[in-house]
């Protein structure tokens, strides 16, 4: 592939991102409620285009990203190395961002970095494509910047999912946050939040 043919980013790389890092911002601040986001024009398959405009936003060249086997294509490792210059790393302990086209697929969340004690910041972020933000198991979640409670049921993910969140969610203040992407919108889904099922 010829770097004329890897598709656009956003018609306003600066605009845009800044749009779209003050949304993600907003999903995280109030987890479990969706949050539109437009992407580029194009992305390539299978990434969507509201994955794609998380990748070009939160990637960068001091921004070690991992792609999960749906996106290691050739067409999505050109696209993102020539927006965003981000390392492509194989071990996903040593991503700042991981990107998941597969949902079903997703793997373990301790294969994941859960950050430090001292710089908990330093954990890995998750951005999950889901077939669709409603449709599965569904959830309630509590927690930072949810008032009692709140739904949710991305469709997509595995059985083991939830477990483990709640695994992930006592680890505070270590852990991984979490986006889901839908391809049209985003749920945030930080650390701090708790999952509550039967």
């Amino acid at each position: 592939m010829t770097v004329d043919l890897i598709p656009p980013a956003f018609p306003d790389p600066v605009h845009d991102a800044q749009s779209a890092f003050r949304r993600l911002l907003k999903a995280l601040s109030r987890p479990g409620k969706p949050v539109s986001l437009a992407g580029p024009a194009r992305s390539p398959p299978p990434m969507s285009r509201s994955l794609a405009a998380i990748a070009l936003t939160l990637a960068d060249a001091d921004c070690p990203i991992w792609l999960d086997s749906a996106l290691s294509t050739e067409p999505v490792r050109r696209y993102l190395h020539f927006h965003t210059n981000a390392p492509q790393v194989a071990d996903p302990r040593t991503a700042m961002v991981a990107l998941i086209g597969n949902a079903s697929s997703l793997p373990a969340i301790g294969d994941f970095h859960p950050g430090e004690a001292a710089y908990p910041d330093r954990s890995t972020t998750l951005v999950v494509q889901v077939p669709a933000l409603v449709g599965g198991a569904a959830v309630r979640l509590s927690g930072p910047g949810i008032e009692t409670t709140t739904s949710v049921a991305p469709r997509g993910l595995p059985d083991w999912f939830w477990p483990a969140w709640r695994e992930n969610a006592a680890r505070y203040p270590l852990g991984v946050d979490i986006f889901f992407t839908d391809g049209r919108a985003v749920i945030g889904l930080p650390r701090s939040t708790k999952a509550i099922y039967s």
